[in-house]
């Protein structure tokens, strides 16, 4: 069935009440009720039914609670999808024939103390009763069927619809997700004897993006395309990607074509993965390290089937992601995809996205000449080696100083694959020589993607280790103060200063930040790193500042005291000094191998 035959079927049943009772069903987040509801708005004044009714079935545990909350949430046909208000459950109230609904209250409360009026409570079956017999030429809309509670059966429900269409001149439509069922569930025992007809909901993803994404909108317009592509026919993912579109939407006017091409890529695609990952062909990891050279598979002659059969499944992954016109997670795009695992609105990373883009608009504008470069070597297979170099020399020579890590890796990519690592190392070299530092990254964790290519890595790894803050310890003490964080140009001068140095400068400390000024170095014990040479210069500072403040602990018994609020670093402290003993006694050992050989 199409889209437009459901809505008609829709249409008729309630409006020319074709069928009594009907199931609409579908699969989960579709937009079945989404859809209902946009029959109510168009049709709710020619309804063939006085009333109208929508009942959540979702942790309702009995066929009392499930009677009253249709009495409950009656309206008007003309009201129908309103939110049910006070003045609705006191115009339900009057029904009950009492002189006015608050004398109602009064009469009702005669009962006894079980009596329960709606919205409060229910007062024993004789109030039940009375409100269920005044429902009457009532479209009910049941959902959420599958969630019903516990002690409220498919058959009290099916039951009921039966006494509704067959008692109470009433019709029935029950929203369904279709396979949310146990093939055994008694509905589809009874179903058949109690419901006219099952209209299947089964909407293509340009259906569903069409309810949600106004084409008329370039904005939107591109976004519903991408979305058509990723196959998102989920009315609910849709309505996420159409929340945080709308985030977007302000701070992408003036964008250049190519950053809001970017970000309506990037959009879809991070809802898919991270709201939708069962449907998603591909997960979030996968997304954020496409187009890296983590991902890269080399042939392995001794590979076995397992590691084939992976092969294949990330290269038909990256196939996909390709098509789709996404070729790799740059921070932009990280920013986006941030944005959406928050959740909800943050100011604070809507300002970083926007920062993103606008460094991207500058950066597209300052690399022209290199973009073209790149689309004379991607355009064909022609042998033109020295015409696609030619391009290239000419995009160095006039924007180097304009190239971010990632274009000069790339780049480098080039040079290296066709043999010309001469001519482009010296250019690498000037690069993190003068033009690099200006960049103002002073530590290896702000780095988003290492460079692929090992010369342009290794340079980038001499010029973090030539970030060393010089000075001398108090200096360097007073820098780490001034930032808490501790940038890693003053990590690397400290750890560039002996035990004497330490010693001296805790000797000669005199602050009531004294506590503060230890704990700041010894912190540093309790921090990982997946780079070794890192954790090393992290560790060789802690044992340092550990060793120097127990030397001073035991030069009187006032300073023995005063060491007992640093007592609970020594068990790291003796557990560094094994590990120190053990790597000296197997380098030894590695010596001692090597001479005899």
């Amino acid at each position: 069935m199409s889209v437009i035959q459901v809505e008609n079927t829709l249409h008729d049943f309630a409006v020319k009440k074709m069928g009594s009772a009907i199931v609409l069903k579908g699969e989960w987040g579709t937009g079945k009720t989404y859809l209902w509801n946009s029959i109510i708005k168009k049709h709710r004044s020619n309804f063939g039914r006085a009333n109208y009714s929508y009942v959540s079935l979702f942790g309702v545990n009995s066929l009392a609670d499930l009677k009253r909350s249709i009495f409950e949430n009656t309206v008007p046909s003309a009201k129908a999808n309103e939110v049910t208000s006070k003045d609705s459950v006191i115009e339900n109230l009057k029904k009950l024939d009492f002189s006015d609904a608050f004398g109602g209250l009064r009469r009702a409360f005669s009962f006894g103390k079980e009596a329960k009026i709606p919205f409060v409570g229910s007062f024993g079956g004789l109030i039940d009763s009375i409100q269920y017999s005044l429902v009457t030429d009532t479209i009910i809309c049941i959902d959420d069927f599958e969630r019903r509670g516990n002690s409220l059966s498919a058959r009290d429900v099916l039951g009921l619809v039966s006494n509704l269409i067959e008692s109470k001149d009433c019709s029935v439509i029950l929203v369904l997700n279709d396979g949310s069922l146990d093939k055994n569930d008694e509905f589809f025992t009874y179903s058949e004897k109690v419901f006219d007809y099952e209209v299947l909901y089964s909407p293509t993803a340009k259906d569903s993006v069409s309810l949600i994404f106004d084409a008329n909108n370039p904005l939107f317009k591109m976004i519903g395309d991408n979305c058509e592509f990723l196959k998102i026919n989920n009315i609910r993912l849709l309505k996420k990607i159409e929340l945080f579109a709308n985030l977007l939407s302000e701070k992408l006017k003036g964008s250049q074509a190519l950053v809001i091409e970017q970000a309506c890529k990037v959009l879809p695609l991070a809802v898919l993965a991270i709201y939708g990952e069962r449907n998603s062909k591909v997960n979030l990891d996968f997304v954020i390290t496409h187009g890296t050279s983590n991902r890269l598979r080399l042939p392995d002659p001794n590979a076995t089937k397992e590691d084939l059969e992976a092969t294949r499944i990330d290269a038909e992954k990256t196939s996909y992601l390709q098509e789709y016109g996404f070729i790799r997670c740059g921070e932009f795009e990280l920013a986006v995809i941030n944005l959406v695992k928050k959740g909800y609105a943050d100011e604070d990373l809507i300002k970083k996205i926007v920062e993103e883009i606008e460094r991207e608009i500058r950066h597209n504008n300052d690399i022209a000449i290199l973009r073209e470069a790149w689309k004379i070597y991607n355009s064909s297979f022609l042998d033109n080696e020295a015409e696609v170099l030619l391009a290239f020399d000419r995009a160095i020579k006039a924007g180097l100083d304009k190239f971010s890590l990632e274009d000069l890796d790339s780049v480098a990519f080039l040079y290296f694959g066709l043999g010309k690592e001469k001519e482009i190392q010296p250019i690498i070299d000037k690069y993190f020589t003068d033009i690099y530092p200006a960049y103002g990254v002073k530590d290896e964790g702000d780095i988003f993607q290492w460079p692929s290519n090992s010369y342009v890595r290794q340079s980038l790894e001499k010029y973090f280790e030539g970030l060393v803050f010089k000075g001398s310890f108090s200096e360097l003490m007073q820098a780490a103060l001034a930032n808490p964080s501790n940038s890693y140009e003053i990590i690397k001068g400290l750890a560039e200063k002996d035990e004497v140095e330490f010693y001296d400068y805790f000797s000669k400390l005199n602050d009531h930040a004294f506590t503060y000024h230890a704990r700041l170095l010894l912190k540093l014990g309790n921090t990982s790193f997946p780079n070794q040479a890192d954790s090393l210069i992290y560790r060789d500072i802690f044992i340092k500042t550990f060793k120097s403040l127990k030397d001073l602990s035991e030069a009187t018994a006032l300073n023995k005291l005063r060491m007992v609020k640093f007592v609970s670093y020594e068990q790291l402290y003796l557990r560094d000094m094994k590990k120190i003993e053990k790597e000296a006694e197997e380098a030894a050992e590695a010596e001692a191998a090597s001479k005899l050989e």
